[in-house]
């Protein structure tokens, strides 16, 4: 079973949030033509990023039985979503 990195403001490498902020880096640059702004603006948007991140993540966790599931009716073979999730902030539902 896989971990999946959800990511906090202060723990963001290799995270769910990471990639999110490197898909609005790529976003914005092709719609607006320049880089994201710097400043202050980072922390905002890492704390955005991380926050999203950590309730997906926690929400598919806590859901990953309801996704499963064997579309033949289990004759043959049956999907399963398994993953744990690390670096989310409690508590979280």
């Amino acid at each position: 079973m896989a971990n999946l990195k959800a990511g906090t403001a202060d723990d963001f490498s290799a995270s769910l949030a990471a990639y999110m902020e490197r898909a609005m880096q790529n976003e914005w640059r092709a719609v607006k033509g320049e880089g994201l702004p710097a400043g202050l603006g980072v922390q905002d948007r890492r704390i955005l990023f991380a926050a999203i991140a950590q309730g997906v993540l926690k929400f598919l966790y806590d859901h990953r039985h309801d996704i499963s599931s064997t579309p033949d009716g289990g004759a043959s073979h049956q999907h399963k979503l398994e993953f744990g999730v690390i670096t989310y902030r409690s508590p979280l539902p």
